[in-house]
């Protein structure tokens, strides 16, 4: 069917299909810019999985539907100070509306960010809150509730020479084989634990501060995966975990915003989990833990 719109976009995102469309060719560009770095990317096959956005600029006295801000297991409707976002997973498509006139700054590329990530992982590319990194051509999975640990063990691994696969979060793909995803771009972490002396801006996420530290050997996906599990305690341990008791700890009581997937969340750990996790409890030192997981899990790989 003919669009209606004059400006196109088929871009990907984690293996995805990402078409968008808008009758703005500056928020085409703006779209792509935060979809794949402004790079496009063939498609391979007309089979791949697809989701299709359109974004609409409108005049300021253009009567708007009313938006929620509400968001469920099938749908999103959010706002971002002028910019409106709405999305269905059931027919793959999200609809992104801002007046004429509005820039294409912070707000544009969270709603972007927002509706592009909602409908991909119900694409199947299934958010775990987690960081990763790499020892070879396997990520290590940190996964763990907000404030575990994640983000200052990835930045010790940067500081390692390690590749950096995600600081926060990584979608996974299990079919048809297990592939992890992650859109690396900085680590963010508290002020009481950036290096001396670091620079940069700050970013306010999750109610709380963070410093930006730029990344130098980013990651973007991994084929193979070894699925650490961070739990409380005093001292440094890695020990074995049952893959059943790593899916209870990760998906009993999802946090907000990795609720909305169910039994895929369930299988996606599992997946992560393969014959075996492991338990990872922390000393005040995270690059002695890095330490540990490269000795321990695949020694002799790290260098």
């Amino acid at each position: 069917m003919p669009s209606e719109f004059a400006h196109h976009a088929a871009l990907s995102l984690f293996g995805v299909r990402v078409l968008v469309e808008s009758n703005s060719e500056s928020a085409v560009i703006a779209a792509q810019g935060r979809i794949s770095s402004g790079k496009q990317v063939n498609i391979p096959n007309d089979d791949q999985e697809s989701v299709h956005i359109v974004i609409n600029s409108y005049a300021v006295n253009e009567p708007r539907g009313f938006c929620s801000g509400s968001v469920n297991a099938i749908s999103l409707c959010l706002n971002f100070g002028q910019v409106t976002v709405r999305a269905d997973t059931v027919s793959g498509r999200g609809i992104c509306e801002f007046p004429n006139g509005c820039d294409f700054g912070d707000s544009f590329a969270e709603a972007i960010d927002t509706v592009v990530l909602f409908l991909v992982a119900h694409a199947g590319r299934i958010p775990i809150h987690a960081s990763a990194f790499m020892i070879g051509d396997t990520a290590i999975v940190l996964a763990g509730p907000g404030g575990a640990g994640k983000s200052t063990l990835a930045l010790a691994a940067a500081q390692a020479g390690l590749a950096v696969l995600s600081e926060d979060t990584v979608f996974v793909q299990f079919q048809p084989k297990l592939r992890l995803w992650s859109r690396m771009e900085a680590i963010h972490v508290f002020e009481r634990d950036a290096p001396a002396g670091a620079s940069g801006a700050k970013r306010y996420r999750s109610g709380r501060w963070k410093r930006i530290l730029p990344v130098t050997a980013p990651q973007n996906c991994a084929d193979r995966a070894v699925l650490c599990v961070l739990t409380p305690g005093n001292g440094l341990s890695l020990t074995p975990m049952a893959p059943d008791d790593a899916v209870m700890a990760l998906t009993a009581n999802p946090e907000p915003g990795y609720e909305f997937y169910g039994t895929r969340s369930v299988e996606a750990v599992r997946m992560l989990a393969g014959d075996g996790a492991w338990k990872l409890r922390l000393s005040k030192s995270p690059r002695e833990a890095i330490d540990l997981i490269c000795r321990t899990i695949l020694p002799g790989k790290s260098s």
